[in-house]
């Protein structure tokens, strides 16, 4: 490879293609479309739990697989950033969009006794505010 021969948007570039097919072997057998299905269902599940212990602060739970997100009641108190910045000091990466929702999207490896520990992380924050 040369200067700049390895840059075009639909030129096949080669090393992006192995990495992809690399990606892609990995996804089929580490089996990680199935594991963002179950650890969705107990992350949205846990969610729910904690929206219903809170319902005066979480006014929605809503995802698919691991992609998920809560939103909060808007009310200063219930700021986004806040909850992010909570989140982030008992090691859960968030991020909040439009002052009241927080996203989550965990690694397609989690496993059950991280999502515990992310719920619980969630749980703490929201009980704080």
């Amino acid at each position: 490879l040369t200067p700049g021969s390895e840059g075009s948007t639909f030129g096949g570039y080669p090393l992006a293609s192995v990495i992809g097919v690399y990606a892609i072997k990995t996804l089929i057998d580490e089996q990680l479309t199935s594991n963002a299905r179950v650890r969705g269902k107990e992350l949205m599940d846990g969610l729910n739990v904690i929206k219903n212990k809170f319902p005066d602060k979480i006014k929605e739970v809503r995802g698919k697989g691991l992609l998920t997100a809560f939103e909060m009641f808007d009310d200063a108190k219930l700021d986004g950033h806040k909850i992010s910045v909570g989140l982030l000091k008992n090691g859960v990466y968030a991020k909040e969009t439009h002052h009241t929702t927080i996203r989550l999207a965990p690694a397609l490896t989690i496993n059950s006794e991280q999502i515990n520990m992310l719920l619980d992380a969630v749980s703490n924050v929201v009980e704080s505010l």
